[in-house]
């Protein structure tokens, strides 16, 4: 199976900004309140290389922490973060650590309401803030895509703005091999002109890029895989 290395490869050179994992934790470091991130990955290992670095960072930094999940468990989840150091029952059980699934976050009962989900955001982000903490978060997204929810995920994303309006930031992750299978491909770069910055991460080391800085032709060699 070819991953996404060689086009990475193909169009580095142009943008000058693959990281190694030492600089990507130093940007995950600098990452502010009301970032509005977007992470396209190849495989769940370079995933989770990204995420549970960025959760455990959020957590050491006094926030709280929130992951909506569609392909990780909740165990999965735990050794993630233990992984980063994180003492998980005790922040579990307090509410530091929130998990929920994606039918009870995004598409509940088969429907996807934009505003209600931006509901949940501000009611975890009351929640955090009476305990004095901060809101950095997760989403696995690719469920609207399982799901035939495309157009509802386009609404809710630009609802959400480039730069949050929510005091928090959030990382939308999206497996890249199910927008392939389920033949959404052209989905893709208006979803990453939804945020501030898009992360492609794969094998061969994670690219940042600035929306307003990407063509259509860069991402069509991105799309260039054979799974």
């Amino acid at each position: 199976m070819e991953t996404l290395t060689v086009t990475y490869i193909s169009i580095k050179n142009k943008f000058r900004r693959m990281y190694s994992y030492v600089e990507l934790d130093s940007f995950i470091r600098e990452i502010g309140v009301n970032n509005h991130i977007i992470l396209f990955y190849d495989s769940q290992e370079s995933k989770r290389k990204v995420l549970y670095s960025y959760l455990a960072d959020g957590l050491k930094k006094g926030m709280g922490i929130v992951y909506i999940r569609s392909e990780e468990t909740e165990d999965q989840i735990r050794r993630g973060l233990v992984s980063q150091g994180i003492d998980f029952e005790p922040n579990l059980s307090t509410g530091n650590i929130v998990i929920r699934n994606y039918d009870e976050w995004y598409i509940e009962n088969d429907h996807v309401e934009p505003m209600r989900i931006i509901d949940h955001w501000h009611k975890v982000k009351d929640q955090f803030t009476a305990k004095g903490l901060g809101v950095r978060a997760t989403g696995e997204l690719s469920c609207f895509f399982e799901h035939d929810k495309v157009r509802e995920l386009l609404k809710y994303e630009y609802a959400l703005h480039k730069v949050l309006n929510i005091p928090m930031d959030v990382i939308c992750a999206y497996n890249l091999k199910t927008i392939v299978d389920k033949g959404y491909t052209e989905m893709i770069m208006p979803l990453v002109r939804a945020h501030g910055k898009a992360l492609f991460t794969a094998e061969g080391g994670t690219m940042m890029l600035e929306p307003q800085g990407i063509e259509g032709s860069d991402l069509e060699k991105l799309m260039e895989i054979k799974f």
